[in-house]
């Protein structure tokens, strides 16, 4: 009986993408102000303009 129970691998494929969500997930939050600059760094290049993408003006603009 014990056997079995270690040989039955179904839902492990399962398991290791939730974790690595997870852990995408968590990091994506860490840094998720130094990204916003990045992202706001790479556009003010592209479109030499000053754009202003901070979660506050994206959330008062209505595209949510």
């Amino acid at each position: 009986m014990k056997s079995k129970i270690f040989k039955n691998e179904q839902g492990v494929n399962t398991i290791e993408i939730v974790i690595i969500l997870a852990v995408v997930v968590g990091i994506a939050l860490i840094f998720r102000d130094k990204m916003i600059g990045f992202a706001s760094n790479i556009l003010n290049d592209v479109l030499n303009t000053q754009t202003d993408i901070s979660p506050e003006t994206i959330r008062n603009s209505g595209l949510e």
